[in-house]
């Protein structure tokens, strides 16, 4: 007996961690980019099938239903699905939380309309998504530790990776980002990633800025030699530089004295860079090997208790979105 299947498209994107903003040279010019880090978790996980109108259930319900609703209207389509939502990056923890889901909900209905779903730019300016979201667009199309320039929100073309690595280790030798997600105060807007962004990338013109040397002579080579500690030393060096330029330019980013406890937490307990996200409230620590990220996990669940807060560990993501389709004809 042929039995057909509702046709259903599932998609997993990973998170996005700003790490940095560098200067690189470019055609004997200087070119503001942002550095961030494509991670495995916490991701979004949806799925979307035909349906009668537009439903979408689960977590982030209200944001996907935007999204959707901007994508329908973008392509003059009439809604007929039905989005569920298992997995969805917190709000205001500086991961991307909005373009990753944007994406994969532009994706899922690209698939269901017959539209081309691999075409990262289209799929970006039909959710309404600025190129200044780039590094998170490129990390949901690629994944991996990407160089990207940062923009004007006002750019109407999505700008290119300049670099980009894989980081990619067994077990022992991980890279492993161990993240602290506190519960989001209240009265949290929504708009405080794109908030924290802009003032980033504005930024970009303070007149002291040193990044590239960094980039160049230190950064580059330790990605490119497997070097943990000297990627690391770099890379606290270039967060200082990054908040020596937000606060000249009056966004200083202040971290409470909870914040300080927990990062120094990290620090004591094996991490060779540490910070919050330059984009919201997330708290990483960069450590080697799963074992030592598991005795870290201990040491901050403990201080953390039952209501402090989420502890997780995470790699790189080396990928970007994956996708799974199901509904072909089965025999039974």
């Amino acid at each position: 007996m042929l039995m057909m299947m509702t046709p259903m498209i599932e998609i997993g994107a990973p998170a996005g961690l700003p790490l940095g903003l560098v200067t690189v040279e470019q055609n004997s010019g200087m070119t503001p980019c942002l550095l961030g880090v494509t991670l495995q978790h916490p991701p979004v996980h949806l799925s979307n099938r035909p349906g009668r109108g537009l439903r979408v259930t689960g977590a982030r319900a209200n944001l996907a239903y935007q999204q959707a609703e901007r994508f329908l209207q973008a392509h003059g389509l009439e809604p007929q699905s039905d989005l569920r939502i298992e997995l969805a990056i917190p709000m205001g923890m500086g991961l991307s939380s909005e373009p990753m889901l944007g994406l994969s909900v532009a994706r899922a209905l690209a698939w269901q309309h017959d539209l081309p779903h691999a075409d990262i730019s289209a799929l970006a300016r039909a959710t309404g998504l600025s190129p200044a979201a780039a590094p998170a667009i490129w990390g949901f199309d690629q994944g991996g530790l990407l160089f990207v320039e940062a923009v004007d929100p006002a750019a109407t073309a999505l700008p290119p990776i300049l670099r980009r690595y894989d980081i990619a280790h067994p077990d022992k030798h991980a890279w492993v980002f161990v993240l602290v997600l506190p519960r989001l105060p209240t009265g949290t807007p929504t708009t405080l990633e794109a908030e924290q962004l802009t003032a980033l990338r504005n930024a970009a013109s303070h007149p002291d800025d040193t990044t590239w040397p960094l980039v160049r002579d230190r950064l580059w080579p330790a990605l490119e030699q497997d070097d943990l500690p000297a990627f690391a030393q770099a890379l606290m060096q270039i967060a200082a530089q990054n908040q020596a330029a937000l606060a000249a330019a009056g966004t200083p980013h202040i971290l409470s004295a909870e914040e300080q406890t927990i990062l120094e937490m990290m620090r004591t307990h094996g991490a060779v860079a540490w910070g919050r996200s330059l984009t919201g409230l997330a708290l990483y620590g960069l450590i080697e090997g799963a074992q030592a990220s598991r005795a870290l996990r201990r040491q901050l669940r403990r201080h953390l208790g039952p209501s402090g807060g989420t502890v997780m560990a995470t790699i790189t993501d080396n990928g970007g979105a994956r996708t799974v389709i199901k509904g072909a004809a089965q025999n039974q």
